[in-house]
Formats: C-alpha cells, structure tokens, sequence
C-alpha cells in the first residue's frame, strides 16, 4: 500500500489496508504496446508491473517517477519487438514468456481486450490473468445486439441492421438505398474480433462503389453491420460493474475527425480524443445516458461481467434526445485519461481500483454513493491525439513532459519534465507524451496516433471543432512532425 494514498480513500474503502493486501497477493501485470495507459494501478499497488512492448520515450520519463516497474521488450530483444503489433501478439513471443518465466513471484495478467483466441492462449499457457470471458458479454458485443438488448428495456439506441456477407455483396446501390435512407454506416463485423473500428462512411453511389470494391476482395469478415447517421455530439460514459451496483462516469464529450488531425486525409469516423470539461446539455440527458450504462451494467453482472465498460452516444442538439450507439465490454482505450483525472481530485479511487478489486479482493465494501458521486464529478482535462499519417521518423527533437506555445511566434517551448495532468499549473501549460517516439527513431506504423496532448481545460466547441488556440497547436505541432519527411521504401522498411 502506498503512503501518499489520500485519506479519503479510507474514507471510501474502509478495509482499504485488507482490501490492497488481497489485491497484491500475486504481482500484477499491465502489458501493451506502450506504458503510459497501463500506468494507473502503479498508483496504489506497490507491486505492480507494467510491461511494454516498444520503447518509446515515455518509458524513461514513467521510470524516474518509481511508482512501478517497467520492464520493455525492445530494449532487450528489438527484433521479437519489431514482430509485435498489438498486445495479444506478446502473449505468443518467447521473450515475454521468458520475462514471466522469470518472476520470483507468482504473476498475474492484467487484461484490457479479451477474445476467445487469447483465452485459448492463456489456457494452453496456464498463465493466471484477470479480466472477463467472451461469453460474459455476448449479449452487447455486437452493435445489432446492443440495440436490440435496449430496444427490449426500451431504451434509445441508434437502431442498426447486420446482413450477412454474400447477401450484402449481391445489393446493387439502387436496391439498397431504395430500402434504407442515407447517409449510414456500414462495419465489417468478425467472429474473434469483433466489429472493425473504421466504418465506411455512405453518402452517394462513389462511396457505395468504393465500399463494394474494398469489401469484395475482403474474405475474411462473415457480415456487416448498417447503422444511421445522426448529426450532433459524440458522447461517451465510463462505467463499473461492482458487487454494489454500477459506477459511472460524467457524460464525457467525443472528439471526432477534428479536421487539424487529419492530415488532409477525408473524415472516416476516426477518434482522437475526449474533453472532458465540456457540457453543453441539460441535466436530464446526462441521466438519460447514465440510465442506460446502469440498466446495460445489470445486464453485464448477471452474465458475470466484472469491472470496467462503457457505451458511446449520439446526442441530437436539434431534437434534445439522447441515443446509444454501442458498448464497449472491456477498459476503453483512453480511460486512463479519465483516471488520471480522478486521481489528481483525491476524492475517491478510480475506476480502475474498483475493477480490480471485483477480480481480487473477495468480500471487499466501499461507500458506494459517495464513490458514485467523486466518479461523476466533471474534470476539467481533455486530450487529443497528433496523427501519424505523413510522418514515417521523429525528426524534431521532442521529449515527453510540460510545453508551452507562443502563438504570436507559433513557437513550442519545453518548460518541464513531468507526466500526469496534475502537474500542468495553468491553461497556457499541456502535456505531450503517451507513445511519443524517440528522436530519430522510426515511428510505431499500425496505430493511428503519434502521442496525445493532454490539457488541464476544455479545448472543444463540438466533437468535429476545436477552439481556435488549441487548433493552431495542433497545425503547427502537425505540421512540424511532417516536415523533411521520406516515404519509406517498402522493400526496406
């Protein structure tokens, strides 16, 4: 147990000593790509374990801090390193299982994504892990079952559709829209994996031409899923299925195809952040929205689902309605965002302490509602994220920590070293880290993002524009990364 817990925690969990005891029994360990989102639990377990598989420069900056250790993958073994391109390829690598293998202490997983293949893994393996099996949340892990478990609670959903592979490629663009109105999405939708995040977006027959060329020379998907668009903001809300009931965040504000991030590429449905100071809705839609994380969270529980899951919504400004658009049955990408946030309020434990805890410490009570009500305050912290598209090496020398901008110069000024939002002291002050790359190093190729910054404010005036200051941040900084660049030759890179 950490020293420096705040004495609200104990407020909160009054067995708190107990429950970390139970919680540390075995050393827990985060894995992914990079370190900064698995971070989090470094803050109240003394034994935890962040293993990561690419070495970027956040990994030195979250090592002079000591609250975990962070063991990286490309340090030591840089070509197993090259072949892992997302967390569940370590699983497989010989170096990671040589790394396990070398614990003095039994470990555990700590587990963010979950599918039947990496179950399979961790079985054949006998590795010991938490998080939640497939058949926990079945029920929401397609979006046409999602929609149609609130539909039978008649709760408002955004409605969608799935058509199974052949009979979709057989539509001609005229007999399609004939049944069904522009503009709409279309997902492919695999068995292992899923629903693909990156939608093609239908707005005229190009687009439908387009998606059926893509789509065609695709054999690997078994169906695909229609869902409508709605014009308005992109919503999301954290929430935590624990044996109390459900805890849910604020209703956060979606970032999407922000135009400064793009790159000049046309927008895909692509998130790039959150803002989560920004509320430009009444009352009753924020508890419309946290009605249906409750009612899907019951649903969850009584298939077994423990911890961490959220829903994304569309919120129509015109008509004042609310609609859910899909769950997401595991921790969300940039949650750690969001705990950070609560973390640096010292009111209650995050989310990710909870979650835990419902995995590890047996019979464990809290103070429900005033948890409830810390999780739910509104943290005045958003993100986003710099594309990587167009920039192949990390030509200008950046480090992670605290920057400044001169507008007036459109000059970036290094002020200090240091990683976590609480440590940014005004609005003229943001963070940049989260898997920024090293200076000169190649950077990291099948995710859509370089590093994030991080800011102690709003910085949105809808999920698509951001406020004018924050933009020319991102142009300029953008700009700068793609500066000098050189497409790499396929036969060498």
């Amino acid at each position: 147990m950490h020293s420096n817990l705040p004495s609200s925690w104990q407020r909160i969990v009054p067995n708190l000593k107990e429950t970390l005891s139970l919680m540390q029994e075995k050393t827990l360990i985060g894995f992914g790509m990079v370190p900064y989102p698995r971070v989090v639990p470094s803050f109240f377990l003394q034994n935890y374990t962040i293993y990561t598989a690419k070495d970027t420069a956040d990994v030195d900056i979250l090592r002079a801090y000591g609250y975990s250790s962070i063991f990286c993958m490309e340090e030591k073994f840089p070509k197993a390193a090259e072949k892992i391109h997302s967390a569940s390829y370590l699983l497989g690598n010989y170096a990671f299982h040589a790394f396990l293998k070398s614990r003095k202490m039994p470990v555990r997983l700590l587990l963010h994504r979950i599918t039947p293949d990496i179950v399979k893994k961790l079985e054949e393996q006998n590795i010991e892990w938490i998080g939640n099996k497939p058949e926990t949340f079945q029920a929401v892990w397609l979006k046409t079952d999602f929609h149609n478990l609130l539909g039978s609670m008649h709760l408002p959903n955004m409605g969608s559709m799935r058509v199974p592979r052949e009979q979709f490629l057989a539509y001609t663009f005229q007999q399609f829209i004939d049944q069904h109105k522009m503009p709409f999405l279309v997902q492919r939708a695999f068995s292992n994996t899923g629903i693909e995040q990156t939608p093609f977006i239908i707005q005229n027959e190009d687009d439908w031409e387009d998606m059926m060329t893509a789509l065609s020379l695709n054999q690997k998907f078994e169906e695909v899923h229609i869902t409508r668009i709605l014009q308005g903001l992109t919503l999301f809300m954290a929430g935590c299925v624990t044996r109390q009931g459900i805890l849910s965040s604020s209703l956060q504000l979606q970032l999407m195809d922000i135009k400064e991030t793009l790159a000049g590429k046309e927008p895909g449905g692509l998130q790039v952040g959150h803002d989560l100071g920004f509320c430009s809705w009444e009352e009753n839609i924020e508890l419309a929205a946290r009605n249906i994380v409750e009612k899907t969270g019951e649903t969850l529980a009584k298939n077994g689902y423990k911890g961490i899951f959220g829903v994304s919504f569309m919120y129509d400004q015109k008509t004042k309605l609310i609609y859910a658009k899909e769950c997401v049955p595991q921790s969300p990408e940039d949650l750690h965002i969001y705990s950070l946030g609560i973390l640096g309020e010292r009111e209650t434990p995050p989310m990710d302490f909870f979650h835990i805890a419902e995995h590890l410490a047996g019979e464990y009570r809290f103070d429900f509602n005033s948890a409830n009500t810390a999780l739910q305050k509104r943290v005045p912290i958003s993100h986003i994220f710099i594309s990587r598209e167009g920039v192949y090496k990390m030509n200008i020398p950046l480090r992670p920590g605290i920057y400044s901008f001169n507008a007036e110069h459109k000059e970036l000024t290094f002020q200090r070293e240091q990683a976590f939002p609480w440590e940014i002291k005004n609005d003229s002050e943001f963070l940049m880290l989260d898997s920024m790359p090293r200076p000169g190093k190649p950077v990291i190729g099948n995710v859509p993002s370089l590093f994030k910054l991080i800011f102690r404010q709003s910085i949105a005036t809808s999920s698509e524009t951001l406020r004018p200051h924050i933009a020319e941040i991102i142009s300029t900084i953008s700009a700068g990364l793609r500066k000098d660049q050189q497409t790499p030759d396929p036969k060498t890179a």
